[in-house]
C-alpha cells in the first residue's frame, strides 16, 4: 500500500497560556498542503516494525514517530505479524509543516486497513493523541480549528482552494526552543473568530487574508533567526502575502492565482532558500 502525507500550514496561530503541566493552550487554523511525504507498507512474516528511510540523517527506530506508531498500533489490537515501512521524505523536518505528525496518522490510517481492524475515527484520535498534539489533525486533514494544545480538532467546511510558495532557510526551529521564548502576559491577544468565519463561508480572499493570517511565534521567533523575518519581508515585497508556519523555520507565501508562480519562482532563486509550490490539499482520506 502507498500512502500519501500531506504538510500543513497555520493560517492562524494563537497561544492562550501556559498550563501548569508545562504545555501551552493554542487557538489555530492548520491547512494540508500537497507536499508530501511517500509511505509504503509491505506485510512481513517476521512480528517486528521494519522501517526504511530516505534521509540518511533520520533513525529509523523508536526514536521516530512513524516507528513508534506502527509498535503503539500491534500493541493496542494485538497484532502479532510484522509490517516494512518505506517512507520517502519531502517535508523538511524543523520547519514547521507537520511532516513527523503527518508521517505517524498516515501510519494509523494504513494500518487501519492493511489489518482489517477498521476501527473508527473516533478510537484512531484517541491513538493518535498519544503519539503526538497534532497528530489527530492528520487522520483527516483538510482545514481546521486547533485548540488545547493541539489535541482538539474541529474540522471547518469550506471550498476555498489555495496557492501557496512554501520558503524555508537552511535550518530548522525547534518546537520546544520557540515555546520557551514566549512570554506572557501576551500583547493584543489575537481572536480566531474572524477567520473561522471567513473560512466557512468561503470568503477567505488574497485581499482579506492579510488582517486575518496571524502567528503569535513570529514576535519571538524572529527576534533569534533574523533570516526567517527576511523571507517574510522578501515574499511581501514580490507581491505574496506571507506568515511562518507553525514554531518556524517555514514562511509560506499565499498567491495571487497560479500566474504568479513563474514571478515569485525567479525572484527567490537569487537566495540560497529552500522553495516549494503547493495548493491547498482538502483531505487526507
Amino acid at each position: 500500500m502507498l500512502v500519501q502525507a500531506p504538510a500543513k500550514v497555520n493560517l492562524f496561530l494563537e497561544i492562550i497560556n501556559k498550563r501548569e503541566d508545562g504545555y501551552h493552550n493554542i487557538e489555530s487554523i492548520m491547512h494540508t498542503v500537497s507536499l508530501f511525504d511517500n509511505l509504503e507498507f509491505t506485510e512481513i512474516k517476521e512480528n517486528k516494525v521494519e522501517l526504511v528511510c530516505s534521509d540518511k540523517n533520520l533513525p529509523v527506530d523508536g526514536r521516530n514517530l512513524v516507528y513508534r506508531a506502527a509498535e503503539k498500533f500491534k500493541k493496542e489490537y494485538n497484532i502479532n505479524t510484522g509490517i516494512k515501512i518505506n517512507l520517502t521524505k519531502n517535508i523538511p523536518m524543523g520547519a514547521g509543516l507537520g511532516g513527523g505528525s503527518s508521517d505517524a496518522a498516515a501510519v494509523l490510517v494504513a494500518l487501519n486497513k492493511i489489518w482489517k481492524i477498521n476501527d473508527k475515527l473516533h478510537n484512531l484520535e484517541k491513538l493518535a493523541a498519544k503519539l503526538g498534539a497534532d497528530v489527530p489533525f492528520f487522520l483527516t486533514g483538510g482545514t481546521a480549528k486547533i485548540s488545547g494544545i493541539g489535541d482538539i480538532v474541529e474540522k471547518l467546511k469550506t471550498d476555498c482552494k489555495y496557492n501557496f510558495v512554501l520558503v524555508k532557510p537552511n535550518f530548522g526551529v525547534s518546537t520546544v526552543y520557540a515555546y520557551s521564548k514566549v512570554k506572557f502576559p501576551l500583547t493584543n491577544v489575537h481572536k480566531i473568530d474572524n477567520i473561522m468565519k471567513d473560512i466557512e463561508q468561503n470568503s477567505l480572499s488574497f485581499n482579506n487574508a492579510k488582517d486575518l493570517f496571524f502567528n503569535r511565534f513570529e514576535e519571538f521567533v524572529f527576534e533569534e533567526y533574523s533570516e526567517i523575518k527576511q523571507i517574510k519581508n522578501t515574499l511581501e515585497s514580490i507581491g505574496c502575502i506571507s506568515l511562518m508556519s507553525g514554531s518556524g523555520a517555514t514562511v509560506f507565501g499565499l498567491l495571487q492565482g497560479q500566474e504568479k508562480m513563474n514571478y515569485v519562482a525567479e525572484e527567490l532563486a537569487k537566495y540560497n532558500w529552500n522553495v516549494w509550490f503547493a495548493d491547498s490539499f482538502k483531505s487526507c482520506n
